[in-house]
Formats: structure tokens, C-alpha cells, sequence
């Protein structure tokens, strides 16, 4: 029967309009009215139409001046007959009243550009198929063969590592990249201006963000926070071992955990949602209180903010160390960080500013969700531009803060030594911009400091310099600072280290990967006792175990596949032998 009823829709669907009335937008004047937040906490809205329309991510330069990618033409691309409308903007606050008042563009006719990184007087933008460098009058491409078939799906989210490379999330659509000449299926990728372009685990779908050591964040719709723990640099070095994951799911709750909206479903949600009930729609019945489209994941003052745009609300929480990753505590317990009745509120990204406030990047669009995803005759009562030329931006910060005041021109190494992580970031990609050696003993002087965040910032920039300075800090105080030691210091060195914090003995597990020396295999064996799963894959792959698969193609004398890393290639290589199962990336 309900077969029957299905092929009756499909040839001759119900007309619903009466019950897909649309939801009126509220006047960015009055959006502050309908937001709940957090108590000891206060939003100012700082840009809204028309200086800003579609934002989807933001990033202030060293001046503080906030640049904005702006996704006008979501959801359809070029290959759907959609002309290129994003842009790259500028927008500077020339009367110091804490509100934007000018607008520049940068560039335009940009094809659905998802996240910009800044470099030189510019930003590094992807907007698949292709990576761009935009500066005022100049335009290249750097790279290209992004995936382009899921809109939802685009490589995105570009920030600066504490590594000092580039890093982004590789989206979903993978592809391989020229001229880089490597694929990012189910990964993410970095690069640097240099022209250096590698591929990351990850495989996240819009989110990318890092904390004060470098560790790395992403989301994917239901699954609100992941933590990449195994880095694809690590499987290179024991390419046959197929591990069972390279992300651990973080959230304490577990995947599609509850969320607490305070805005109604739109009528066009509800519809759809009865219809998959009773099965005249295909398609999963979504939840109303649980996680389903989680973008922009963003560490921000030590705790992770999650954005839900189909929900119309931001989440809060707390990381604290878990053996080898970490767990993420909800901090609001029966509501959200922050929460809008205004169905238009999409809060997709997330910045903090040279003030050190968390700012909230809103797309404000009356429909966010995939096309293909809602029935034709739904589809046909709904116009997916509907706020294309709108966009809001908004700033957060603690009750008692002080009012915003223009922001000063950043001093690199004295930014450096900063308590507030805009400033170290900004910091730490100036001075390998400028690769000025004069800095050197400045820089050196931090490696003291009294922060470990600090003193992480600084090895790392000396590192950016050239300056090797690591095996001095392989018994800081700090666990977080050792980690990073034991990443940069020569791997000859680390043969004899003993530590009892786990991510130090997990990082130490995968320096010994890069060993053949007998050495190497005895400082395996001191890590094994009291291992969590992730430290135990570490020293499998450092220990040089084999798969079947390895074992099989020893046995057949098969060529092994070509490209370095590319654990895909390898289990499809002889999954029909074996029927091998693991985390391709």
C-alpha cells in the first residue's frame, strides 16, 4: 500500500502550498531582540546588510581590518547554470564606533568560495574546483581539481597552523589536485605560498580550527566535534597498515547529540518530515533536538563552539584530555551558548577578533539545505536566493568587557608573547612571512616565558626561522609544550625520552615511526604498557606491522600502489582477496 502511495505522489503530487507559508526575515535593527545567550555575555551586531551579504567565513588582518568570503551564489554552482557571484570583501571600521562603515571588494565573480586565509596584503580562498590567491588587482590560481558535485561538500575553512603551514578542510567531494599531483579523498589538506601542497587526514565537511597547540577540530553535520588525531604524515611511514580510523568523535554525548532550539521548524521541515514518516518521501527522518547540520567548528578561549545552521542556534564545549585525544563536554546543560526564534539566524563560522572577542559569522539565509534533499514539489514553493543580499556579523564577549576600541597595528614578537591567541596566530604567520632574522633572539627570550602557549608559539616560530630549538623543552613543565617538542626535535634524540603524559607518548610513538634503528624499536616497547587504543595503533605502525594485505602482496609479488600514503589505493588494492576492512585515509 505504501508502495502504491508513493508512485501516486511521484506521478501526481499534492499540490501543499497552503502549508508552506514562507518565514519573513526580522531587520537586522531588531535581531538582537530574538537571541538568547548565555548569561554574563553580551552580542553586538558589528556588520549587516548591505556592507555584508552571504558570509561564510571571516579572518581580521594584522591592521584589523575584517576580510569576508561571501557565498552569494549558494547553493548552485557554474555546472547548474548559476553564474559566479561570491566575493572576497574588506570591511573597515573608520569611525572607531565598534560598528563597520566602508566596504572594499577584492574580488568578485568568485565561484561558491567557502573560506579565505590571509597572506601578504591578500587571502588564500578556496572556491572550488580551484585554491585562489586574491589581492587588490591580482588573481591566481594555485591549485586545482577540487570537487565541485555536493555544494555542502566544498573544500573550505583555511587556517594558519602553528606549524606554519595552511591547512583546510578538504570537504567531501575529494579530488585530485594539479599540480600538486595528489588526491583528498576523505582528507583535508595544507599548503604553504612556497607552492608545498599534501594531503591531511581529516575528512570533516565544514569546519576546521585548532587550539592553542596546534591539535586539530572538525565537524560533520551530526557529528559535532572530532579531534584528527593520527596524522596521514604517520600511515606514510607504514603504508600497509590499515588502521580503524584517524578521527576520534570527541562529543561527549556521541554523535547527533541534543540540541536546545528556541526557533520553531519551518513549515517547509515539517512538511517534508511527516511526508518521510509516512513514507511517501524517501529519505531520513531527522531529528528536531539533535545535531543534523553542525559547520564551523571553532576553539575559541580553551572550549569549542559549534554552529547548527539548521537549528539556528551556537553550541559550547569544554575539551578536557582523554588518553591520546580528548573530550567534549556540553557546557550549557538544558539550553545553548546562543539561540535565535529567528529561522533565518544560520550561524555558519566563527573568528576571534584583535579584541579577543569570539566573533559569529551569519549567513542569514531563509533556506539552508541541499536541493537535492527536498521533493520537487516542495522544492517548487521555495526560493533558495531568499537572503542572498543579506548577512550579518556579530561579536561576543563578557558582560563587563570593555567597549571596543580600534584596534593597533600588530608588533610581531612582542604579539607573539600575547596572552590572547589572535595576536599569536597573526604573530606567528608574520614572521614567517617576513623571514626576518633579527627576531631570532627575541623569539629565543619567549621560550621562557611563564605560558605554555607562549613558549609553544615561539618554538614553532623558530622553527618557521630555521632556529632548532626543540630538544631544550623536552622536559618543560608543561605536557602541552613537550608534545611539540617531541614533534620538532631530531627524531635521534627521542630514543632515550620517557614520559607519563599520554599525547607526549603518543607523539613519541609516531617520531619513532620515522626510525629503523634498534633504538627506535626499544623505545616502542617502553610505550606499550597502559596504551589506549590510539597510542596502540602508533606503535603498530612504528613497529612496522602488516595487514594481510602487505602479506599478500609480499607473497604475489605484486607491484605495490604508487602513490605514498594513499590507503584507498591499498585496500581496494586487495579488499576482493581479503575483504579487509579499515579507515582509508
Amino acid at each position: 500500500m505504501r508502495t502504491l502511495s508513493l508512485l501516486f505522489l511521484l506521478l501526481a503530487p499534492q499540490d501543499y502550498k497552503d502549508e508552506l507559508t514562507r518565514v519573513k526575515p526580522t531587520e537586522a535593527a531588531d535581531a538582537i531582540k530574538t537571541f538568547k545567550l548565555a548569561d554574563g555575555y553580551r552580542i553586538e551586531l558589528v556588520a549587516a546588510e548591505p556592507l555584508v551579504a552571504s558570509p561564510v567565513d571571516l579572518a581580521f588582518d594584522e591592521d584589523g581590518r575584517l576580510w569576508v568570503v561571501e557565498m552569494v551564489d549558494y547553493p548552485f554552482n557554474e555546472s547548474e547554470g548559476n553564474p559566479a557571484q561570491g566575493r572576497v570583501v574588506r570591511l573597515e571600521d573608520k569611525d572607531g564606533d565598534g560598528r563597520y562603515d566602508t566596504r572594499i571588494v577584492v574580488a568578485d565573480k568568485i565561484s561558491c568560495p567557502t573560506g579565505l586565509a590571509l597572506w601578504d596584503g591578500g587571502a588564500y580562498v578556496t572556491a572550488p574546483p580551484v585554491l585562489l590567491y586574491v589581492k587588490d588587482g591580482v588573481r591566481r590560481v594555485l591549485q586545482s581539481g577540487f570537487g565541485t558535485q555536493n555544494i555542502q561538500g566544498l573544500a573550505n575553512n583555511i587556517k594558519w597552523g602553528l606549524d606554519n603551514w595552511f591547512h583546510a578542510s578538504g570537504g567531501t567531494n575529494g579530488g585530485t589536485i594539479a599540480p600538486a599531483g595528489v588526491g583528498i579523498s576523505g582528507r583535508d589538506f595544507r599548503f604553504r605560498p612556497t607552492g608545498e601542497f599534501e594531503p591531511l587526514s581529516g575528512g570533516g565537511q565544514f569546519g576546521n580550527s585548532f587550539d592553542d597547540f596546534g591539535r586539530r577540530f572538525g565537524c560533520s553535520n551530526a557529528n559535532s566535534a572530532r579531534h584528527v588525531v593520527l596524522d596521514d604524515a604517520v600511515l606514510r611511514h607504514n603504508p600497509y597498515y590499515a588502521v580503524p580510523a584517524v578521527t576520534a568523535s570527541i562529543a561527549a554525548e556521541g554523535d547527533a547529540g541534543t540540541v536546545y532550539r528556541t526557533s520553531p521548524q519551518e513549515p517547509w521541515r515539517v512538511l517534508r518530515t511527516r511526508l518521510r514518516k509516512e513514507g511517501l518521501v524517501r529519505g531520513q527522518v531527522e531529528g528536531v533536538t539533535t545535531f543534523t547540520g553542525a559547520s564551523g567548528i571553532f576553539f575559541h578561549r580553551g572550549r569549542l563552539y559549534v554552529g547548527e545552521v539548521s537549528h539556528n542556534l551556537v553550541s559550547r564545549k569544554s575539551l578536557s584530555p582523554n588518553g591520546s585525544t580528548f573530550r567534549a563536554e556540553r557546557i550549557d546543560k538544558d539550553g545553548e551558548f546562543l539561540s535565535s526564534t529567528d529561522n533565518w539566524f544560520r550561524p555558519a563560522n566563527f573568528a576571534t577578533g584583535p579584541d579577543g572577542a569570539l566573533y559569529v559569522c551569519d549567513v542569514y539565509r531563509e533556506f539552508i539545505e541541499h536541493p537535492h534533499s527536498v521533493p520537487d514539489f516542495i522544492k517548487k514553493h521555495m526560493d533558495y536566493a531568499s537572503g542572498k543580499d543579506r548577512g550579518r556579523i556579530w561579536r561576543i564577549v563578557e558582560k563587563d568587557a570593555p567597549a571596543w576600541t580600534k584596534p593597533k597595528p600588530v608588533d610581531p614578537v612582542a604579539a607573539l608573547g600575547s596572552a590572547d591567541a589572535w595576536h599569536r596566530r597573526t604573530a606567528s604567520r608574520l614572521i614567517y612571512q617576513r623571514q626576518d632574522k633579527s627576531t631570532i633572539a627575541a623569539i629565543e627570550k619567549l621560550l621562557g616565558d611563564e605560558r605554555p602557549e607562549v613558549r609553544a608559539a615561539a618554538l614553532w616560530a623558530l622553527d618557521g626561522l630555521g632556529v632548532r630549538r626543540a630538544e631544550g623543552l623536552l622536559k618543560d613543565p608543561s605536557p602541552d609544550v613537550r608534545e611539540q617538542a617531541v614533534r620538532l626535535a631530531p627524531v635521534e634524540s627521542l630514543f632515550d625520552v620517557t614520559d607519563d603524559a599520554p599525547r607526549v607518548r603518543f607523539q613519541l610513538a609516531c617520531r619513532m615511526a620515522e626510525s629503523k634503528d634498534p633504538r627506535a624499536k626499544a623505545a616502542v616497547e617502553r610505550l606499550k604498557p597502559g596504551a589506549d587504543r590510539w597510542l596502540q595503533t602508533a606503535i603498530a605502525i612504528a613497529s612496522g606491522e602488516k595487514t594481510a594485505a602487505k602479506k599478500v602482496q609480499e607473497g604475489a609479488k605484486t607491484e605495490a600502489p604508487t602513490q605514498i600514503g594513499d590507503r584507498r589505493k591499498v585496500l581496494e588494492s586487495y579488499a576482493s582477496v581479503l575483504s579487509l576492512k579499515g579507515d582509508a585515509s
